[in-house]
């Protein structure tokens, strides 16, 4: 038999591989910051951890009449459910996270006592805590910052390290400065906030000019007198963030979603009125149904838009980030312009599939309205500084808002 020389002495061939990269951007996960369990489990929760059904945080000493079970059993209880929810543990002052010894204490927070949705401390035989509410108490009790924990600002950068989270609840955390925190953080990591209240007369925070965070009103539980509240209706903003968290971005409107295991509001039309023109949403009853009303953040603005804006920022971004990583060169020519313009152009096309923004229309005079536009330099228009700086500027789009009808007026006349 003859031998073969190798190829390789007349024909060199190799095969770079070029791996995309994936964005790490979520939006449909949740994280709540609950109190440690009071004794240890077969299993320690030193940082923020997944669950998938409440009944994992068992295994951690949490019991099923913690904050935390009960906050992740409304959450997996909506359809659509989250498929995991984080669980962050905040610490003490001066300890450790995770459970045991007396991890689930605080100064307002005692053994034998259940927390209201005010702050108030209830007998605990005298309440279900499946059940119902301790009295209210006074918004100066209200108020009162928790002792013996750690800021929750620390809380959630703690958590951010260690978990990729886009929703926050701090459950029974529910003192003014706390909230404010959490808003503060919020807004200022990217992140979605979402807390309710329940006495109609002291809203737990004063300024409403925020973009990301949301309130809603769970008080007033229709059939339940003001002394017993159902508990459930404490976790009410978790449960209308874990299931809108369950539709794609630009796909949802969190208006006149139901919302399982809560209870709606009973409410006036002056009460009405005024929570929505503070941009409070509820939950009411209408048609035998039990649904959502709102979709406001506190600035005004519609959460849907929101979490739409950040999938889109992400999505561009990666995209962009993949034609420059997989691509040995992309030049400062035209040509490597238009590549940046076309992953531009790919991701509002994605965008628009989706439902998120508007597709192209036609006025009656004939007169297109794209549903978004590209614009991108010329490598001739930039200057030789430019170019040698290897930054490309001026790249620009613009998109309308599919947006979503939430209200119909309707006007009729019969005639004989």
């Amino acid at each position: 038999m003859m031998k073969n020389n190798p190829l390789d002495d007349i024909v060199k061939c190799d095969i770079e591989i070029s791996s995309p990269a994936s964005s790490d951007a979520t939006f449909d996960s949740i994280l709540l910051v609950v109190p440690g369990p009071k004794e240890a489990g077969e299993r320690s929760m030193d940082k923020a951890t997944a669950v998938s059904k409440a009944d994992e945080l068992l295994d951690y000493g949490f019991t099923v009449d913690d904050a935390a079970y009960a906050a992740a059993t409304v959450a997996f209880s909506q359809s659509p459910s989250p498929d995991e929810v984080y669980i962050c543990i905040r610490k003490e002052t001066g300890s450790e996270a995770g459970g045991g010894s007396g991890a689930g204490d605080s100064g307002n927070e005692q053994e034998g006592t259940e927390k209201g949705p005010d702050g108030a401390e209830g007998d605990t035989e005298a309440v279900e805590p499946e059940a119902a509410e301790p009295e209210a108490v006074e918004p100066e009790a209200q108020a009162e910052t928790v002792q013996g924990y750690e800021d929750i600002r620390t809380t959630l950068s703690r958590a951010s390290c260690e978990a990729a989270f886009y929703g926050i609840h701090i459950t029974e955390f529910r003192d003014t400065k706390d909230i404010e925190d959490a808003i503060s953080w919020a807004e200022a990591n990217e992140k979605m906030f979402a807390f309710e209240y329940f006495d109609y007369k002291n809203c737990p925070v004063d300024n409403f000019s925020y973009y990301r965070s949301c309130c809603m009103y769970a008080g007033e539980a229709d059939g339940y007198g003001s002394d017993r509240q159902p508990a459930e209706n404490r976790y009410a903003a978790l449960a209308w963030m874990a299931k809108c968290f369950g539709y794609d971005p630009g796909t949802e409107t969190w208006h006149l979603k139901e919302l399982a295991t809560i209870v709606p509001s009973a409410l006036s039309t002056d009460q009405k009125k005024e929570l929505a023109g503070n941009h409070i949403n509820t939950f009411l009853r209408y048609a035998g149904c039990n649904c959502t009303i709102g979709g406001y953040t506190l600035a005004g603005e519609w959460i849907d838009v929101i979490r739409f804006r950040d999938w889109l920022k992400a999505e561009m971004q990666i995209n962009v980030f993949n034609a420059l990583k997989v691509n040995r060169k992309v030049p400062y020519t035209d040509g490597g312009i238009g590549l940046i313009e076309g992953k531009m152009e790919e991701t509002l096309k994605k965008g628009q599939d989706i439902g998120g923004i508007a597709p192209t229309q036609y006025g009656t005079d004939g007169d297109t309205i794209y549903g978004y536009t590209v614009v991108v330099p010329r490598a001739s228009d930039l200057t030789e500084a430019v170019r040698k700086s290897r930054k490309l500027p001026g790249c620009y789009y613009t998109a309308r808002l599919a947006g979503a009808i939430h209200v119909v007026e309707i006007e009729g006349f019969l005639t004989f």
